[in-house]
C-alpha cells in the first residue's frame, strides 16, 4: 500500500496564503498555504527531502519585520513545489501564525 497523499496527513488546519517567502540561498518563492506546521512553496529548484532551509516572510504586508524560520523539507514534487515544516518554530512566531489562521 502506498503512503497516503500529503494532504491526508495533515492534522492541522491549512490556509491559503499566496505571498513571496524568501528562501535563503534560493531566492524568492511563491507560498500557496500555511499552517501553524508548515506551508507549501512553489519551486522548481530541487529541494531535497529532509533537507533545512532558512525562511523570511511576512504574513502580512503591514508587518514591520519579516518572520524568520527554520524548516524541514517534508517532500518534493519535482518542478512543482515543495511541503515544508517549521523546525522549532518560537512561541511568539507560532502564536503570530495561529492568530493569522485563525482569522483566515
Amino acid at each position: 500500500m502506498s503512503d497516503p497523499a500529503p494532504s491526508e496527513r495533515r492534522t492541522q488546519k491549512r490556509v491559503p496564503f499566496i505571498k513571496e517567502v524568501d528562501v535563503a540561498d534560493v531566492g524568492m518563492r511563491r507560498c500557496l498555504d500555511l499552517s501553524i506546521g508548515g506551508m507549501y512553496l512553489e519551486t522548481v529548484v530541487s529541494l531535497p527531502a529532509g533537507s533545512s532551509v532558512h525562511l523570511r516572510f511576512k504574513l502580512e504586508d503591514t508587518d514591520e519585520h519579516p518572520m524568520e524560520v527554520e524548516a524541514r523539507v517534508l517532500y518534493s514534487q519535482e518542478s512543482i513545489g515543495v511541503g515544508l515544516s517549521f523546525i522549532n518554530l518560537s512561541k511568539e512566531n507560532q502564536e503570530k501564525i495561529r492568530k493569522f489562521i485563525d482569522r483566515g
